[in-house]
């Protein structure tokens, strides 16, 4: 009797095996065991409780693709690097010979009011004449994809990444169809135009695509149409002409007289500013991970990147613009490096999570969300919004997560809050060849038997 209190007195001081663990480990694995995932899928999972101790784990160290949770890791990284009283600020600015630059800044989420109030701010505060517009869109490259995004993953599901960002680079179109179904008329509102060439059939459902013809700058509109579609997104084909467009039309809509064409240069260092419409970061991200806005995240990516990279004379090119993809990686892996990190277990080539290319593991994952300075309170998505809109309602601000989805693979990362503010990390990746909703019920349930175990538990 004493020999076998003894054995165990040691194997708790010496494998120090939390007692919580033995709570989530059984009803997780009856959860999992209910789907019979194992026969055709790979779960990868890691919870670990405020302490950083592994509450439950399965196929933590399995390197898989986080698709859009890796967002999260990424605008951690941003944020970190940019400041949080960090603002995107795009601005007119004058030098000495009554030049106007336009300096870009990068802004994800610039509308078209926010140009027209910029442009009313520079008629206030340039009265003189104006002898040339230049624009500066030095920001970031002008790279429209990163390594790793499929043709399934690029236009017309992905506008294109640019400087040039206003309105999300998107005008909408109506195709209306006649009552007797025989003719198909497709107009356009906006006064930047797209070449179409119609391969639409009237059939018993609505299900149609753009197909880029790069050679003949046209758009093949493919597909079948049931009824009239009205204010269909279309991305724009050339982000720089349609920026200009609508830079053109604020100016004149401001009473500025400008007819000339606007031209391309970096502002100079001595230019004054003289009008400016700001963003703060922080509205700009939370944007981003409450909608998984992929533009958004590359952008802002990348113009987190440029900064470090200025900022450690990474610039071996000033012609170049600082702000890229790799850039941004650099910076991913320094920040992380710093926390402690092992930036060899990851590899990625994205800031949206949307390429095939990246792996993690759920290890590494659930580590770097118990070490990073982020608000997940204030930045993610808790039950019954954004990207969680339909999801996990029943516990509604107990849970802050970041969902991500590919073809053939989910993941779902964040916080679970019970009572008294206790927290628990997870992280669970889902490599799977199912029906996406049963995956993401599988998902749902298991964050909600933590979140009820763990508040059993404290009780």
């Amino acid at each position: 009797m004493y020999k076998k209190i003894i054995v165990l007195f040691l194997a708790l001081i010496f494998f120090k095996v939390p007692v919580i663990a033995s709570d989530f480990t059984g009803p997780v694995n009856d959860i999992l065991s209910s789907y019979n995932f194992d026969h055709d899928s790979v779960i990868s999972i890691a919870v670990k409780d405020k302490n950083g101790e592994n509450v439950y784990s399965k196929n933590q160290y399995k390197y898989l693709n986080p698709a859009s949770a890796l967002k999260l890791f990424t605008m951690a990284a941003s944020l970190n690097e940019l400041g949080g009283d960090y603002k995107f600020q795009t601005a007119f600015y004058k030098d000495k010979n009554n030049n106007i630059y336009l300096k870009l800044s990068g802004d994800p989420l610039l509308k078209t009011a926010d140009i027209e109030q910029l442009a009313k701010n520079l008629k206030q505060n340039h009265k003189g004449k104006i002898n040339k517009i230049y624009i500066d869109d030095s920001v970031i490259d002008m790279l429209p994809y990163p390594n790793g995004w499929m043709s399934d993953d690029i236009w017309p599901n992905s506008p294109k990444i640019s400087p040039y960002m206003i309105d999300f680079n998107t005008v909408k179109v109506d195709f209306l169809l006649s009552e007797d179904k025989k003719d198909l008329r497709i107009v356009q509102k906006s006064p930047y135009k797209f070449s179409f060439v119609n391969k639409l059939q009237t059939g018993s459902k609505t299900d149609f695509t753009f197909i880029e013809d790069e050679t003949h700058n046209t758009i093949d509109v493919i597909g079948t149409i049931s009824s009239s579609v009205t204010d269909k997104p279309v991305p724009v084909l050339n982000p720089r002409y349609f920026f200009c467009q609508k830079m053109n039309e604020a100016i004149n809509k401001a009473g500025i007289r400008f007819t000339d064409k606007f031209q391309f240069a970096k502002t100079p260092k001595d230019a004054a500013l003289i009008a400016k419409f700001e963003r703060p970061a922080d509205e700009v991200i939370k944007h981003i991970l409450q909608t998984s806005d992929n533009i958004g995240a590359e952008m802002v990516f990348k113009v987190a990147g440029g900064k470090f990279a200025n900022e450690n004379g990474l610039i071996k090119n000033s012609a170049m613009a600082a702000g890229t993809t790799q850039n941004g990686i650099n910076m991913f892996i320094n920040y992380y490096q710093n926390l402690g990190l092992d930036p060899r277990q990851v590899r990625i080539t994205d800031g949206s999570g949307v390429s095939r290319y990246n792996a993690m593991n759920v290890d590494w994952m659930t580590d770097a969300l118990s070490k990073i300075d982020f608000d997940f309170e204030k930045f993610l998505p808790t039950g019954g919004v954004g990207t969680l809109d339909k999801r996990l309602r029943e516990i509604k601000g107990c849970v802050y997560l970041k969902t991500g989805t590919l073809v053939g693979s989910s993941s779902l990362v964040g916080i679970i809050k019970t009572k008294d503010n206790v927290y628990y990390y997870a992280s669970n990746i889902m490599s799977y060849n199912r029906n996406k909703s049963l995956v993401k019920a599988a998902e749902d349930e298991i964050i909600f038997e933590i979140y009820r175990r763990g508040n059993d538990e404290q009780n």
